[in-house]
């Protein structure tokens, strides 16, 4: 049989490719063993970069802050290490002469060193897997340097410079009034000169100081003699008897007399400085008998008793009057649970040493001197001062009866030494008010202010009828 031209060339095709067979294994085998290098390198270096990322918590490599390294540390650890760092590098020793005397100033520098380290551990923690890659790779081949600087607010500036007027500032001291003496009379206090220190002139130069890292700067603080306004002389033309009120009350009682004499005495002579408050109780104390105070007519659950410290709110009263018509503040009045003899309905003021006081306050730019004198009955009270009204203007209180609470019905007491069915009268009873009181401001006798000054409540007093009921 005869082979075609066809038939051989199928033959050498087919032996070409059995003869290549083992050359095409020898490459699909290369090709299997660079692609198993390959995939045992990309595992690996998922792997590495997986690591790498994994760090959250600490700084890379290749990062310093005052030229510390912190790869490895939390923020905790960097903080302790570039806080001690900073705080090393300088002394702070600013020190100002003040006329002679020497001080420290405060330390008021601020260090940015959370921002920085903040802005340092951003490096390989932001971005996508790729950004913070690169990021790591380039701070192994070029570290980045950080530096915390120096700065401080002004506030604190004026604060430190505030703190060391405040140590060497004496403030000048009028002459004042400071007493009375019977025999020389009025007493007063010598001016006394004061210094001071430029503030501004000091801020001028810490700020100079700060600005070119001078911590250690010795600063010469400007200093002046503050004059007093008032010399001896110009007080004793300025203070003068700025209010004055009397009283009298209608009751004959020596031991009333007593205790309205002591209350009265205790408080005599009182000097208030600016701005001080004077309390009565503070002053006279519990009006009780270890204090040497008699027992007297007072009132006591609507009714009139005898207690310890008896008459002493006439005192208080008369006080709180002449208080008013100076222009001084009250802080604290309260009036009595019934009506007074002695002043106008509306312009007591109770005291009881538990729980109401009489309270005002040197709201002038002087000394006050509180003089209180009582003669028997009468009751007066001075203050003297530098006058805190205008000339020609003056204070009064205005008191309106707004209600009149009727008497209520008697009460009955009995009393076997009344013949049977006799009734006596023990006390008639009083009718009660509630009063509006305002203040009023008067210039050369007419009215220029008026305004609600308080209200005061007197309960009504009950009759009481001793009387014999038997037949």
């Amino acid at each position: 049989m005869k082979i075609t031209d066809k038939e051989q060339t199928h033959d050498k095709k087919k032996k070409s490719l059995w003869e290549r067979a083992p050359m095409l294994c020898m490459v699909l085998a290369a090709l299997g063993i660079v692609a198993l290098v390959i995939g045992i390198f990309i595992v690996k270096k998922s792997v590495e970069h997986n690591q790498i990322l994994s760090h959250s918590e600490t700084f890379y490599e290749g990062i310093f802050v005052e030229n510390i390294p912190l790869d490895g540390l939390t923020m905790d650890q960097a903080r302790e290490k570039v806080a001690a760092a900073v705080e090393g590098r300088y002394t702070w020793a600013v020190k100002v002469d003040c006329g002679g005397e020497s001080y420290d100033v405060d330390n008021i520098l601020t260090h940015n060193t959370d921002e920085i380290l903040a802005e340092a551990f951003r490096l390989g923690h932001e971005g996508s897997d790729e950004e913070r890659l690169s990021d790591i790779t380039l701070l192994k081949r070029k570290a980045k340097y950080y530096t915390v600087s120096d700065s401080y607010e002004e506030t604190k500036l004026e604060k430190a410079v505030a703190n060391v007027a405040a140590r060497y500032d004496v403030a000048a001291k009028n002459a004042a009034l400071t007493g009375y003496d019977e025999e020389d009379g009025f007493q007063y206090s010598a001016e006394e000169s004061g210094r001071q220190v430029d503030q501004e002139d000091l801020k001028t130069k810490l700020r100079a100081a700060l600005d070119v890292q001078d911590y250690d700067a010795a600063l010469a603080g400007k200093v002046s003699e503050v004059i007093p306004e008032l010399n001896l002389e110009q007080a004793k033309e300025a203070y003068t008897c700025i209010a004055k009120f009397r009283t009298e009350a209608n009751v004959n009682s020596e031991d009333r007399d007593h205790n309205v004499k002591l209350a009265s005495d205790t408080i005599n002579n009182t000097v208030l400085a600016p701005g001080e408050e004077f309390s009565m109780n503070a002053l006279v104390g519990e009006t009780n008998e270890s204090q040497g105070y008699r027992q007297a007519a007072t009132y006591a659950q609507g009714q009139v008793v005898p207690e310890f410290g008896g008459g002493v709110c006439q005192v208080s009263s008369t006080i709180y009057n002449a208080v008013v018509k100076s222009g001084l503040k009250t802080t604290e009045r309260n009036s009595h649970s019934m009506t007074v003899s002695y002043v106008n309905l509306g312009e007591d003021a109770m005291i009881a040493y538990s729980y109401s006081d009489l309270k005002f306050v040197n709201n002038s730019s002087g000394n006050v001197l509180v003089l209180v004198d009582a003669d028997g009955a009468e009751v007066t009270c001075y203050i003297y001062g530098i006058p805190v009204l205008e000339e020609g203007v003056s204070v009064m209180m205005d008191s309106k009866i707004e209600e009149t609470l009727p008497i209520p019905e008697p009460e009955y007491v009995e009393d076997d030494t009344l013949a049977p069915g006799e009734e006596k009268y023990k006390s008639w009873g009083k009718e009660g008010y509630r009063v509006v009181t305002d203040l009023v401001v008067m210039k050369d006798g007419v009215e220029i202010s008026r305004e609600f000054l308080h209200n005061s409540t007197y309960n009504p007093q009950t009759p009481i009828i001793r009387r014999n009921s038997g037949s």
